[in-house]
């Protein structure tokens, strides 16, 4: 059965040419990978291309990959290179760069992960108009750390950053929510 294989022996098996460990690894990663590309645009034909290249080029390179321990990780850096990759073609990097395709995290927001924890509607309203006060990059970042739960290292290879850049990042990210929620509580 390989929906209770940890995701690094999934990996192993694609590696060695398992259609159906390859199967399992699409189920599990494709929401993730279709949220997580989503902020980045919101052309979803343009993603889920995207999403369908990075599967087929990693089935059809499965033996010339390499061993992770981080499949996740993996995945997440392959896919937002791939969608990188295609603003260069288009001419949109600076927006990719700068504003990540009309912002990251403005449209399916955070919010909606936090429903989950119970949070009143009120609550729920005032965290998003905290979060947009927030950088792209804090936004990707807080993502990648309370929704993605990526450790700060790995977090640092998706967004081609360094460990102290993403320490220094979600610090800022975290205690600019924290006031902000302060001030709203008065």
């Amino acid at each position: 059965m390989k929906k209770n294989l940890p995701d690094s022996d999934l990996w192993d098996e694609i590696r060695l040419g398992d259609e159906v460990a390859f199967e399992e690894l699409i189920r599990r990663f494709y929401r993730p990978l279709y949220h997580y590309g989503f902020k980045f645009t919101r052309d979803a034909d343009l993603l889920k291309d995207c999403m369908q290249d990075l599967f087929v080029e990693l089935w059809a390179y499965r033996r010339n990959i390499a061993q992770t321990e981080y499949v996740r990780v993996y995945l997440f850096k392959s896919l937002r290179r791939k969608l990188y990759k295609d603003a260069i073609r288009s001419g949109k990097t600076e927006s990719f760069e700068d504003g990540m395709a009309d912002g990251f995290l403005h449209t399916e927001s955070i919010e909606d992960e936090l429903i989950r924890t119970e949070l009143s509607a009120y609550q729920r309203s005032r965290l998003d108009t905290l979060l947009k006060t927030l950088t792209d990059r804090q936004q990707e970042a807080i993502h990648l750390k309370f929704f993605a739960a990526l450790p700060n290292d790995k977090i640092a290879e998706v967004m081609g950053l360094t460990y102290q850049s993403v320490g220094n990042l979600l610090h800022r990210a975290v205690n600019k929510l924290r006031e902000g929620w302060h001030g709203l509580l008065l």
